[in-house]
């Protein structure tokens, strides 16, 4: 029983060091990006993206790109048409033939898989800022390209990181999505504060294409057919240990749909979490670890209760600490995010949590997922 007390005590110890890190990293990032004027020789920016039968999608997702207050001959779109079996393809070119803007759609007779499918798009990209994104993100924000302009005008990044939002959808398995997505949020924003980054989202990144280029892109892991954007984040951050970037400007935060089925979440997050093994970098398999280890502090808790252990009012501390590093952290990106309403969420979300990270965690040691009803490598 002391053994046990003792492993928890340094877990919960460990977790509040972690967290506070974030916290303190969150705290150090830039709030704004001044200088709204776009300038004249402003870096050229290209958007690239892979799409696998977003017919659903693709119209609006382009449609949040045309809307841009940002000068046309400053930036491109390159679309990767992965060998669809609906009409993306034919709805792409339909959109973006009626805009002003510079675009390629491309259509591969074979299914490629995004990795593959962005690294081409990048090679026939200008010489630039690459901005990759997905085809399901449906809401951007009008200035949200000139932001990004603006920022690598001034700061000269190598990578920026940046967020990721959902959609409002009501139901408990999207408010549960929110909730996760706030947490990854700040962690996210917190360790590229610290400068110890070790995740991002490839549905809203921007970086260098030298220095895309002078890592060699994709080549290392293209194997693996998912993790383009933590992978390349790794190699560029070797390279530049300073140049990735994060800046709090709500400008920034793009929006997708949330998922609706359970077994595509389901599915979604095993993708998530399997690349993860393949990831050299300790701090993201041991922060996996440690976070699942906090959790099952609830389960521990609540089995003290019902068995009527004499540990039972030092893990109700433990949990109540955990339970304010959290709290610190989430209201910190949730206000961000402009999510402060769904604070409210957290215990429940914490109740259950524990259950969803062994699941998740467990499965994708032993599943291979599928993206777009292809099964990934």
């Amino acid at each position: 029983m002391l053994i046990e007390l003792y492993i928890f005590a340094v877990v919960i110890i460990v977790y509040g060091l972690f967290t506070t890190l974030a916290v303190i990293g969150f705290n150090r990032l830039k709030r704004e990006v001044s200088s709204p004027e776009v300038k004249l020789d402003s870096a050229f920016i290209s958007i690239v993206l892979s799409a696998r039968n977003e017919a659903n999608t693709i119209e609006k997702c382009l449609e949040q790109i045309i809307k841009q207050q940002f000068p046309a001959n400053h930036f491109e779109v390159i679309i990767i048409d992965d060998a669809s079996e609906d009409n993306t393809y034919s709805i792409a070119n339909m959109v973006l033939e009626k805009s002003t803007l510079q675009y390629q759609v491309i259509r591969e007779s074979v299914h490629q898989g995004k990795k593959k499918n962005i690294a081409k798009a990048i090679m026939l990209a200008k010489d630039s800022i690459i901005v990759t994104t997905d085809a399901d993100v449906v809401f951007r924000f009008s200035n949200w390209l000139s932001t990004i302009s603006n920022y690598f005008d001034i700061h000269k990044p190598a990578m920026l990181v940046m967020p990721i939002d959902f959609e409002m959808e009501s139901g408990l398995l999207p408010t549960f999505q929110i909730i996760e997505n706030i947490a990854l949020t700040a962690i996210t924003a917190g360790y590229v504060g610290i400068q110890k980054p070790f995740m991002c989202n490839g549905a809203n990144l921007a970086f260098k294409k030298s220095a895309y280029e002078s890592v060699n892109g994709y080549q290392s892991h293209l194997n693996i057919s998912s993790g383009e954007d933590v992978f390349l984040m790794e190699a560029i951050k070797k390279m530049y240990p300073s140049g990735i970037h994060y800046v709090l400007s709500r400008a920034l935060i793009v929006k997708t749909k949330v998922q609706t089925n359970f077994s595509d979440f389901f599915n979604q997050r095993i993708r998530w979490a399997y690349k993860a093994k393949y990831n050299s970098n300790f701090l993201n398999l041991s922060a996996g670890f440690m976070v699942m280890m906090a959790n099952l502090l609830i389960l521990a808790f609540f089995m003290s209760i019902i068995n009527k252990s004499v540990i039972m009012p030092y893990l109700s501390i433990f949990v109540l600490s955990k339970f304010v590093f959290d709290f610190l952290l989430l209201f910190l990106a949730s206000d961000y995010l402009g999510r402060l309403k769904y604070l409210g969420w957290m215990i429940p979300f914490q109740c259950i949590y524990w259950i969803y990270a062994l699941v998740i965690g467990v499965c994708s040691l032993f599943i291979k997922p599928y993206w777009k009803d292809k099964q990934i490598n």
